[in-house]
């Protein structure tokens, strides 16, 4: 009787300690850091505007693993891709160990505004 009362308070207490692990703080996110950026060009003789929306993947290697399209705006959606696979990142990190993770990035494109002065000779 006390050997299987010893294995049940035993298991009890393995019980107990494996409910207290899965029940502890959540898992620690840090996200991906951008270090450092390219803009796209903005294409000559256009008058237009638009927003592209990409979805970014970054490894856990920092390096760019996919970019999706989320929103297009003709003329400007491949300069966006173009400028945005140039860009450098620190991974993101569960935990403290790097993992893949996804960030939305937007560009907004609307025509330069040029100034001159008229006076001027």
């Amino acid at each position: 009787m006390k050997k299987g009362l010893r294995v049940a308070l035993c298991l009890a207490i393995v019980s107990v300690a494996l409910s207290a692990k899965t029940q502890g703080t959540p898992p620690a996110f840090e996200p991906p850091q951008v270090i450092s950026t390219v803009e796209p060009t903005y294409p000559v003789n256009t008058v237009a505007g638009g927003t592209v929306v990409l979805k970014v993947t970054i490894s856990p290697s920092g390096e760019i693993a996919e970019v999706r399209v989320l929103q297009e705006a003709k003329g400007f959606t491949n300069l966006a891709i173009e400028a945005v696979k140039k860009w450098k990142f620190e991974p993101a990190k569960l935990d403290g160990r790097p993992t893949t993770a996804s960030i939305p990035v937007s560009f907004s494109f609307s025509q330069p505004i040029v100034w001159w002065n008229r006076q001027a000779k």
